[in-house]
């Protein structure tokens, strides 16, 4: 798949990741009859717009060292696309969580590669930064979705 050619390439991709979560979350909320699951998921795209203001900010400012590309070059896209079936047009709430469990892990694990590869300290600060939001955001679907499987949903 893609290699990146530049600092801003890996910017502009994780502005475009972020964008297709919000899609994504909101998406999944509109599906939910579980209102604290569908909450959750409108607070993350929330979240997930701020990241986009975020990351727009320091590409735009161009406030970062950008020898950092030699750092990350060899990162790849494929490495860093959630393994999700997106076939099912109704997924329960379990389903959903799990689907976006596993979209936040791989987020966090692109976020933490490129804050240990970066040298730009402001780079690397926003990743680390980033990759922790991802991390609490998993955080938070795995207790929901325990929850969950201990019937303290009421769908309604």
């Amino acid at each position: 798949m893609e290699k990146y050619n530049s600092i801003d390439e890996v910017l502009n991709f994780a502005i475009e990741q972020e964008q297709n979560e919000v899609d994504f979350y909101n998406d999944l909320a509109d599906k939910m009859r579980v209102p604290k699951v569908e909450e959750l998921f409108r607070d993350i795209a929330l979240e997930k717009q701020k990241h986009i203001l975020k990351l727009e900010a320091i590409r735009i400012s161009g406030n970062f060292d950008h020898n950092s590309y030699d750092q990350i070059k060899e990162l790849r896209t494929e490495h860093y696309i959630a393994n999700v079936d997106y076939s099912n047009e109704n997924p329960s709430y379990e389903e959903a969580l799990l689907m976006a469990m596993e979209k936040e892990k791989a987020t966090f694990m692109f976020y933490w590669d490129l804050a240990e590869r970066v040298s730009s300290p402001d780079l690397q600060d926003l990743f680390y930064m980033l990759a922790l939001h991802e991390a609490k955001q998993k955080v938070k679907m795995e207790i929901q979705f325990d929850r969950g499987s201990d019937n303290e949903f009421d769908e309604e």
